[in-house]
């Protein structure tokens, strides 16, 4: 059996593990960190984009806000402290092993609705593009919020010697 020792654990080396570098605990944490970040950024973004000219806007990006700390208190916190303990119980492994692959999916599943959303529903000067901002700042918002647990993970874990 080819396998490859990672922190006292072996596992088996599959064709990814060639093509892909390994990475340890704290890379994967950053990566995951800077993944959220990115994200939870170009959301922020586009969110604001399309709130930003409207008359009512102040109450967009207020429900906007108001839906992010909740959905970060209530759904992404646990996500990324879910995804931390992954990261810490399996060690040294794949650089985008940091989400597992049905979070790889659900990420893609994420943007794919958006890009359909933004296609089927925002037109310059629709309501569409006012609604859909606000949701863009909630998620951009419990992202930002919920990324904290990714950065103290890196804080807390122990350099490599």
């Amino acid at each position: 059996m080819l396998g490859v020792a990672m922190d006292d654990r072996t596992t088996s080396t599959t064709p990814l593990d060639r093509l892909l570098p390994g990475a340890g605990v704290r890379v994967q944490l950053v990566s995951a960190a800077l993944m959220w970040l990115i994200g939870a950024s170009i959301l922020l973004v586009r969110g604001l984009g399309y709130v930003h000219d409207r008359y009512w806007h102040a109450w967009a990006l207020a429900a906007g806000l108001a839906l992010g700390v909740v959905k970060s208190r209530v759904l992404l916190d646990r996500v990324a402290r879910k995804a931390v303990a992954r990261i810490q119980s399996r060690g040294r492994g794949q650089i985008l092993g940091f989400f597992s692959l049905q979070s790889w999916l659900l990420i893609a599943l994420m943007m794919g609705g958006g890009i359909t959303l933004r296609r089927i529903f925002v037109h310059p000067g629709a309501i569409g593009a006012g609604i859909l901002g606000a949701i863009y700042i909630g998620v951009g918002t419990a992202l930002l919020l919920a990324d904290r647990v990714f950065w103290r993970a890196v804080a807390d874990a122990k350099p490599v010697a």
